[in-house]
């Protein structure tokens, strides 16, 4: 499942050394047979840069394209019923992750997929999570 990060540099055309990176990582994913997927928390996160943008039009434009490639998932009971316990256990440890990393670590948890990012340390609290970096 492919973090925010991912579908972010991703959409600078490889224009960055992180742009390349995930890019790369991408695309070996796909070349193994891989689906590519990213929830629908991602994909909010991933539309704020188009109203930030000096040209929304073009910048959704990319949005959409990066996200045709994807398949999305969604925050169902499952998930919630995840989010709740992996929350719980986090917390019991002493940390304190943002609400959004544990969405999204708990939509990757229920459907059994790790989650693809640049910024591994934000989901690094998570059991069970397979994280992978590039």
């Amino acid at each position: 499942m492919l973090d925010t990060s991912v579908l972010i540099d991703v959409s600078k055309g490889g224009r960055s050394p992180e742009s390349r990176r995930a890019q790369g990582a991408c695309l070996a994913k796909l070349q193994a047979g891989e689906t590519l997927f990213t929830s629908r928390m991602n994909e909010a996160e991933f539309r704020v840069g188009s109203f930030r943008s000096s040209n929304p039009a073009q910048e959704t434009a990319k949005i959409d394209a990066v996200l045709a490639t994807t398949v999305i998932l969604e925050f169902d009971a499952v998930a919630a019923r995840t989010f709740a316990r992996v929350k719980a256990a986090v917390l019991s440890i002493g940390r304190f992750p943002g609400d959004m990393d544990v969405l999204i670590a708990a939509v990757a948890l229920a459907n059994g997929e790790r989650v693809l990012t640049r910024n591994p340390r934000h989901f690094s609290d998570i059991p069970g999570l397979i994280v992978e970096s590039y």
